[in-house]
């Protein structure tokens, strides 16, 4: 796998060298942050007793899901180093970092990491209902429209803005179509015919949208950092806005939909599902370029769950290192050596996992969970994952969905399916009595157990969850 120790080592050394000579140990850990327990397990493992750690997920939480509250936005206030996961595993996050005035250092772990597109293969594809139809029927990858919002607003003005992002914007002009509509689905065929027609109403900035049965064509002044349109709106209701490209490919310092107050305004639904950006408005790294030069305006284009993979865990410990040894340059030494350790534990757990998977038979190397969180597992290991549940566990399956996950699991006689912890297992429960599978066992995929259960800590959960397949599916 990596064999970077010496390099690393090398490197902690010359930063500690370079010190200021005035710089002596600190006197107390450095506050640090982690988004959720599987990686904030990772952050203590190098961390060790020079930080003071506080995790906002905790065992048995889902990111997904979770709602940040008061005592979180104080911790992350005061934090010197803020770990996250990025490509948009944490869609809170934005809303938090705002409402902490967090002025530290933001790491995304991921960093460095190639990132597997949903889109690559039917194996890693989205199963909600938008992105995997029935045969016949159109995904996302196929639509005139990139992103689509449900907004409820009420009657006034409103601004929408197109900012450049390190000098250009994301696209010259493109398309938009604001229908009024309950959902977005209701109206998604029509938004469609209209983006796809060549009739179109040029605006320029400064002019006004509202809502009609006409695409407008966006052109932006590149002559100025932000382009701005007003969007009037006449009467109370829920309204969808249909647009080539995302959104928040042309964010910069703000949020690009405000009200007449220039609050914010939030889609109470969109598509693709899911928050937005992974980057905080007004910070400094507030489009996400990692240190590799990796762009992060991903939009929920990745699967997020790298973790599942033991080799792009060494990607996670380097960046935690990293990040540390920058914070406190008076240990760098020790989170160095806590790394190779660290490391040297992960190599050894993916050589113990290879040999425990290696003996299952060809025909039953097909993994059936709740939701989709194992495509990095599944490449580490040559096992195949189908989940009946999208890339979130907020996705519902469409009954399509459902109708072929029964199908595949008798056609090709699988014999157990897996349930997980962080998710309401009852339609997998379902589907396993309608194809006489068993349960074969819990797996953990978004979140470690409490310290005392099988998954306490991220080696523990990788070596758990390989051992739960092997039994399962070995006799």
């Amino acid at each position: 796998m990596h064999s970077r120790n010496c390099l690393l080592a090398l490197g902690a050394a010359a930063l500690a060298l370079n010190m200021p000579h005035g710089g002596a140990r600190a006197a107390e850990p450095i506050a640090v942050v982690a988004t959720f327990s599987i990686l904030g397990d990772m952050v203590a493992r190098i961390g060790g007793e020079h930080i003071a750690l506080k995790t906002l997920v905790g065992p048995g939480g889902d990111a997904h899901v979770y709602q940040p509250t008061p005592a979180d936005a104080a911790a992350v206030s005061e934090a010197d180093v803020l770990f996250v996961n990025g490509l948009e595993f944490e869609g809170w996050l934005d809303r938090l970092v705002d409402a902490s005035g967090f002025d530290g250092t933001r790491v995304v772990a991921t960093s460095g990491i190639e990132a597997i597109p949903f889109e690559d293969g039917d194996d890693h594809d989205d199963h909600d209902d938008h992105d995997k139809h029935a045969e016949g029927e159109h995904g996302h990858g196929e639509h005139a429209f990139e992103w689509a919002g449900l907004f409820d607003l009420e009657a006034g003005t409103y601004s929408w803005s197109f900012a450049k992002v390190d000098g250009d914007y994301a696209d010259p002009a493109m398309k938009m179509v604001v229908l009024s509509a309950d959902d977005i689905e209701a109206v998604e065929e029509a938004a469609e015919e209209l983006l796809e027609s060549d009739a179109a109403e040029t605006k320029a900035d400064g002019e006004t949208l509202a809502p009609k049965d006409m695409a407008y064509s966006l052109t932006f002044d590149a002559s100025k950092d932000v382009t701005v349109y007003s969007v009037e709106i006449t009467e109370d209701g829920t309204y969808v806005f249909f647009t080539e490209h995302m959104p928040f490919e042309f964010e910069a310092d703000e949020h690009f939909f405000k009200d007449a107050s220039r609050a914010d305004v939030e889609p109470i639904a969109q598509e693709p599902e899911g928050d937005h950006h992974d980057h905080a408005h007004g910070d400094s790294d507030h489009d996400d370029h990692d240190e590799a030069g990796h762009h992060g305006h991903h939009h929920g284009a990745f699967d997020p769950h790298a973790w599942q993979s033991i080799d792009l865990a060494v990607t996670y410990a380097d960046n935690i290192a990293a990040a540390l040894s920058q914070a406190d340059p008076a240990n760098a030494s020790t989170f160095y050596a806590n790394r190779a350790a660290y490391v040297a534990e992960l190599e050894a757990l993916d050589a113990e996992i290879r040999a425990t998977l290696a003996g299952l038979p060809e025909d039953r190397r097909t993994i059936v969970t709740s939701h989709d969180a194992f495509g990095y597992f599944e490449a580490s290991y040559g096992l195949t994952f189908e989940a009946p549940q999208g890339l979130s566990t907020e996705s519902d399956p469409s009954a399509a969905d459902v109708a072929e996950m029964i199908d595949q699991i008798r056609d090709e006689n699988i014999s157990a399916v897996f349930v997980e912890s962080i998710t309401d297992n009852r339609l997998l429960e379902q589907i396993a009595n309608e194809t006489g599978a068993t349960i074969g066992g819990t797996l953990y995929s978004d979140a470690l157990s409490e310290p005392d259960g099988p998954a306490g800590t991220y080696l523990d959960m990788m070596r758990h969850n390989a051992t739960t397949i092997a039994a399962a599916l070995g006799s």
